[in-house]
């Protein structure tokens, strides 16, 4: 077997394992299986189908899982409280060089409200709620029904990020939000090759201090953190901005995503 050859089985196994978690559902929830992915949304657009894409937008996606799941494990205590809404309803920042990273804790009590908050917080596809959406964004490509890259509007040039439902045990799902933009500013059709964009973009540091590793990524990053227990469901919403031209609109944006899941107890 030939190391072109081995590199692609490689590559294959590691997709089927990215896409099983991002393609996660509960024993309720429908399945994305692996061809690579089955989901068909004809009003948008058919799943794209280029194998070494996805896998490259599923690493993508990947890697900032992993980064903010160790930001929600980082010590609360680094960061200053701006708001206890109660025992349970906690927002904190705090700012790093010209990062500002805002952190929101919420707990629900049951944990068989776990899949629902999942559906609300997985939400772009939800024709029913028209505004102020968790997951935001005119999607321009499915990978799976878990992975979809959104176009967004930035200063007003387009602008496009991945978003993510990633599950990481059977009581812990991470959920991406479209915040990091690719380093990509022209249309996407479906015919637009993003293999060597996805491929050149900057790695978020795995071994290092998570902190350290945001400040050495450069750009803003936002999700959450879904975990259960036997009688609860913590939500940890992690968004990082960066100070820029758009810094006062994008804490407008978080100001608003932070209202939008202290709601969340009263809709499920």
């Amino acid at each position: 077997m030939n190391k072109v050859y081995i590199k692609i089985v490689l590559a294959l196994l590691s997709l089927a394992g990215y896409m099983e978690n991002i393609a996660f559902a509960s024993e309720t929830d429908e399945k994305c299986t692996m061809k690579p992915c089955a989901l068909r949304q004809k009003d948008v657009m058919e799943e794209y189908e280029d194998t070494d894409e996805t896998l490259q937008a599923g690493e993508y996606a990947h890697e900032s899982s992993l980064l903010l799941m160790k930001l929600s494990e980082t010590d609360i205590e680094s960061y200053s409280l701006d708001s206890k809404n109660s025992e349970n309803k906690n927002i904190y920042s705090k700012k790093i060089g010209n990062v500002d990273i805002g952190r929101l804790e919420l707990t629900i009590p049951s944990s068989s409200k776990y899949i629902d908050i999942l559906r609300k917080i997985w939400d772009y596809n939800d024709h029913q709620k028209k505004d102020n959406k968790f997951i935001d964004g005119k999607v321009v490509r499915i990978y799976c029904k878990y992975c979809v890259l959104f176009e967004k509007q930035i200063n007003s040039q387009k602008r496009y990020a991945i978003g993510a439902r990633i599950r990481k045990t059977d009581d812990k799902t991470i959920i991406v939000s479209p915040t990091r933009a690719i380093n990509y500013e022209g249309e996407i059709n479906q015919e637009t090759d993003l293999k060597e964009i996805f491929k050149n973009e900057k790695s978020i540091g795995a071994d290092i201090d998570p902190e350290e590793a945001l400040t050495k990524l450069g750009d803003n990053i936002a999700g959450f953190v879904v975990k259960r227990d036997d009688d609860q469901v913590h939500i940890t919403y992690i968004n990082a901005i960066i100070e820029g031209d758009n810094y006062t609109n994008d804490k407008k944006n978080r100001d608003i995503t932070y209202q939008n899941i202290l709601s969340l107890p009263q809709h499920i």
